[in-house]
């Protein structure tokens, strides 16, 4: 990158971690929030805007497609930007475009704003990861980057059924209003308490650098799996709130959607353990296995409310669990350029999150609902198999390592980018 931010941590704080660290992970939590919020309230969205849910699942494409592309372009277009300033506009038209999904009129304006809430998210998340490890001493790095992604988790597990329930009782654009409200906090917040001054720092890598390891036949077919095991997630996950309604005549889904959360702080929890301890191949083979199980058997767990809450939960802990150990299979492969392929990964995933979105709505127009259970667990299926042939080969070579692209390796801190 052109421009570093200076760690501002004085002697007499460095015991301390950075209340502005806080205030990224309330952006965070914005974005996790909005990233997810549209699935609890899909059915009030298509019913006001006069559209059929498939249709309104892909408000979800749209901005998953939009931060799974523009992440790695945004990184390379604004990276000789200083990251503090780059930071405070994304927040901030964040902030905006999120009171424009809140007041669109038709649901084009409303596509088209979620396009853009893509793209801010994408400038600001990576930006959130490098700016907040550098307001922490050296030694509470660790603890600092583990703060800004709890805003993402915490997300998930409140986040989203509390902006579902918002939307359920007040309408869905409170929703959007409330995320608004929160990046909004933040910005301001950001604004007055200001950010570090940035001064020179290491080269920026292109665009081409970014994408140098997807060249990589190995490589490539590594991070295939997460984009598959993502489709057949979100082509379900999606559309959850149609499902249960079609099945348990719910029309507020914000528990259920709450329970899926805390399986995933459970899965997020004991994933990395189960990597360090087994290694990453049997967590992923178990987690992909057991999302099959709960998907081919969808239409019989959400018979009762019961079952619906025990395979929610039992799904958010396989769904999560095989996210840290798909990392360390991922820099076991490519270790000499760590950032860039987990950056790449992250990208991966939304674009399988943006493919689920679309494939589920084009299923629900044409098939009964269920049927996303089977679609679901067909795409973990492949999931599974490329992952046990991309194992295979990875055997067969030795593990042997994937090179380094010739341009000056980014920053510790550009993890996500």
């Amino acid at each position: 990158m052109s421009h570093e931010v200076q760690n501002s941590a004085s002697p007499g704080t460095a015991g301390r971690i950075d209340p502005r660290i806080v205030l990224l992970a309330l952006g965070m939590f914005a974005l996790g929030t909005d990233a997810f919020v549209v699935a609890g309230v899909l059915p009030t969205i298509a019913r006001e805007m006069q559209v059929s849910e498939g249709l309104a699942g892909q408000l979800v494409t749209v901005f998953s497609l939009t931060y799974g592309l523009g992440a790695p372009v945004l990184a390379a277009l604004t990276g000789r930007w200083p990251r503090n300033r780059v930071l405070l506009v994304s927040l901030g038209a964040f902030c905006l475009v999120n009171v424009g999904s809140a007041i669109s009129p038709t649901f084009a304006l409303l596509l088209l704003t979620r396009l853009l809430a893509g793209c801010c998210a994408a400038t600001f998340a990576p930006l959130a990861y490098t700016v907040g490890t550098a307001l922490a001493p050296a030694e509470k790095r660790g603890q600092a980057l583990a703060l800004v992604v709890l805003g993402l988790t915490v997300a998930t597990v409140f986040g989203s059924p509390l902006g579902t329930w918002v939307g359920t009782h007040l309408g869905w654009r409170f929703s959007f209003g409330m995320v608004a409200a929160l990046a909004g906090v933040a910005f301001l917040a950001l604004l007055v308490c200001g950010l570090p001054k940035p001064t020179a720092g290491s080269p920026v890598l292109s665009l081409k650098a970014r994408l140098a390891p997807v060249a990589e036949p190995r490589l490539l077919l590594a991070l295939t799996p997460a984009l598959l095991w993502n489709l057949g997630i979100y082509t379900i996950y999606t559309y959850l709130a149609p499902l249960l309604r079609a099945n348990l005549a719910l029309t507020d889904v914000s528990g259920m959607l709450l329970c899926f959360g805390l399986g995933v702080v459970a899965g997020n929890w004991s994933g990395g353990m189960l990597a360090d301890r087994f290694g990453a191949i049997r967590p992923l083979v178990s987690g992909l296995v057991v999302l099959v199980a709960v998907y081919v058997s969808l239409s019989l767990t959400f018979a009762s409310m019961g079952g619906a809450v025990i395979a929610l939960l039992i799904w958010g802990v396989a769904g999560s669990i095989i996210f840290i150990p798909q990392q360390h299979r991922l820099l076991s492969i490519a270790p000499e350029h760590a950032n860039v392929v987990l950056a790449l990964n992250n990208s991966t995933m939304y674009l399988g999150i943006a493919g689920g979105a679309a494939l589920g709505g084009v299923i629900i127009q044409c098939a009964p609902i269920n049927a996303l259970g089977w679609l679901g667990a067909g795409c973990v299926i492949l999931a599974l198999l490329t992952l046990l042939l991309s194992n295979l080969m990875g055997s067969a070579s030795g593990q042997r390592t994937v090179s380094a692209p010739k341009e000056s390796e980014p920053e510790q801190t550009e993890l996500a980018r």
